[in-house]
């Protein structure tokens, strides 16, 4: 398991995609789905970019869509992820960045 520091996690997604969080991209590690919020808004215009932006890391989109994706969350009973990021104290489980 790859465990980050927040700020370890930031660092590593800004230099792969830029500064900009929407461009972000995560890999789905049960269905391989790659998301983004920018991709997710584009699929999805009705939801609200601030909540997408909780939940792009650890669920899959077809939570919210079941054309894209598939209804993967690393909330579940199954621990599957390769990534924690600790953040205030608390590990948290992500998607691997794509």
């Amino acid at each position: 398991m790859k465990k980050l520091s927040y700020e370890e996690w930031i660092s590593k997604a800004k230099e792969l995609f830029g500064k900009d969080s929407r461009n972000w991209s995560y890999k789905c590690p049960s269905c391989g789905h790659v998301q983004s919020v920018k991709s997710v808004m584009e699929h999805n215009p009705s939801l609200n970019p601030e909540d997408v932006q909780n939940w792009i890391y650890y669920n899959c989109e077809g939570r919210v869509n079941e054309e894209h994706g598939c209804a993967w969350t690393l909330g579940g009973l199954f621990q599957t992820h390769k990534v924690e990021i600790n953040y205030n104290g608390k590990n948290i489980p992500s998607f691997e960045f794509s």
